[in-house]
C-alpha cells in the first residue's frame, strides 16, 4: 500500500481503530505531552469528535478544524469563553466546559505567585531542597534545576539516570531544557550512591562544559553538587565553578 493510500485509509478508521503510536492519550503515555502537538493536545480535551448520518469526524479532525478557525493558535482560541465555544459545530456544551476550564487552569498556573519556590543561594540550600530526589537511589542520576532572576526554582527536571558508576550528561540537552523554561541561570546535582563525594575526571570535565555552555549561552551555572547519602560536595567551593 502506498504511503498515500495508507494515509487515506487512516483518515477513514475512527480514532478507536488507529495504531496506538498515532492515538494522542496513548503517545501521551509513551513519549509526555510536550511531544503531543496543539491538535492532539486539544483533540485528548475533546475526548470524542462528531458523527451523522452522512458524515463522521475524529476527534483530531475536529481539534484541527477548531483550530483553523482562529488561526491555528492555542492563545487566540484560549481568549474565548465557554458560551462563544459551544456555538461552534461540533464542539457543544460538554467539550466548551471542558476547553474553557483547561485554559483557566493554565492561566492560573501561570500567574500563581512564586513566593512558595525555595531560594536557592547557597550550596545548603540547594542540599535541602533536592536530597529527597536522591533518597534510596542506588544508580547515578543527573538532575537540572532551572532558576528564575532572583534565585528561585522555576522546574527541575531529570536528565539521565546511568548505572551504578556512570550517567551521561549532554550540554545541548541541559541547556536545551534551561531555554525552554526561560532559565536565568541553573544548577545542576548528580549523587554517588558509593557515597564517595570527589568528583571524577568525568565530574569535573562535565562541569566545565556546563560553565562554557552555560557563558556562551548566558545562562550560568551557578553550581554542581555531588550528593550522597552522608552529605554533598558543591564544585563551586571546590573551584570548579
Amino acid at each position: 500500500m502506498s504511503e498515500k493510500a495508507r494515509t487515506i485509509e487512516t483518515a477513514r478508521r475512527t480514532l478507536r481503530e488507529w495504531p496506538d503510536s498515532e492515538k494522542p492519550r496513548e503517545k501521551l503515555l509513551s513519549h509526555g505531552a510536550t511531544k503531543l502537538t496543539d491538535v492532539e493536545l486539544v483533540a485528548i480535551l475533546l475526548r470524542t469528535g462528531t458523527k451523522t448520518k452522512s458524515s463522521s469526524r475524529t476527534a483530531i479532525d475536529v481539534a484541527r478544524e477548531l483550530l483553523m478557525s482562529f488561526d491555528s493558535s492555542l492563545s487566540l482560541l484560549s481568549m474565548r469563553d465557554a458560551l462563544e465555544l459551544s456555538s461552534i459545530a461540533g464542539i457543544g456544551n460538554v467539550k466548551a466546559i471542558t476547553l474553557s476550564a483547561a485554559f483557566e487552569i493554565g492561566r492560573r498556573i501561570q500567574n500563581a505567585p512564586a513566593s512558595d519556590t525555595p531560594l536557592l543561594n547557597n550550596p545548603e540550600a540547594v542540599h535541602k531542597f533536592i536530597m529527597k530526589d536522591f533518597a534510596g537511589e542506588k544508580r547515578e542520576v543527573f538532575k537540572v534545576i532551572a532558576l528564575s532572576t532572583s534565585g528561585k526554582v522555576k522546574r527541575v527536571k531529570m536528565m539521565t539516570e546511568g548505572t551504578l558508576s556512570a550517567s551521561l550528561v549532554d550540554a545541548r540537552a541541559v541547556f536545551k531544557f534551561a531555554i525552554l523554561e526561560d532559565a536565568a541561570s541553573i544548577i545542576v546535582v548528580h549523587n554517588h550512591p558509593s557515597g564517595k563525594l570527589d568528583p571524577s575526571k568525568e565530574d569535573i570535565q562535565i562541569t566545565k562544559d556546563l560553565v562554557y555552555s552555560g557563558e556562551f549561552l548566558d545562562i550560568p551555572l551557578h553550581d554542581h553538587l555531588i550528593v550522597g547519602p552522608t552529605g554533598y560536595l558543591s564544585m563551586k567551593n571546590a573551584g570548579y565553578v
